[in-house]
């Protein structure tokens, strides 16, 4: 089987035995598989793969995704696994479920404890609308 770099693209077949050993060790969980100096990722029928000390950030996302259903609305919360390399997200992975997310999630710490696996901070536009209402108050009270 062929893998390839998330930042390099394909590797010569070398590497890649030592990758297939180092993926046949490791612990899959939906589409990742989690191994002692790589993440390896299933998405269509290649295998990406990406080291521990070439990404930034790998984090845990929770989308709603408004559905119409037979029988009225609903959100359906969607689990995505998001990669990121010199603070650009190259790949998102969809999970199969909160709980698979979350023991994913746990076993990249366990495995990388030096890698950030907090979400970035958001850029909400209704938190700076929030403090200048604050401040608005404050002078109107002084």
């Amino acid at each position: 089987m062929s893998y390839y770099s998330l930042t390099s693209g394909k590797i010569n077949k070398e590497q890649g035995s030592a990758l297939s050993a180092e993926f046949s060790d490791g612990h899959t969980i939906g589409p990742v598989t989690v191994s002692q100096n790589n993440l390896f990722i299933k998405k269509g029928l290649r295998r990406y793969f990406i080291a521990y000390s070439e990404a930034d950030r790998i984090f845990r996302r929770v989308r709603r995704l408004h559905a119409n259903i037979c029988c009225g609305d609903g959100d359906i919360e969607v689990e995505y696994l998001v990669i990121s390399v010199n603070g650009n997200e190259i790949m998102e992975i969809t999970l199969p479920g909160k709980k698979a997310a979350r023991m994913l999630l746990e076993e990249i710490k366990q495995t990388a404890p030096e890698l950030d696996t907090a979400a970035p901070p958001t850029n909400d536009e209704d938190a700076g609308d929030e403090i200048s209402d604050e401040k608005a108050t404050t002078e109107a009270d002084a």
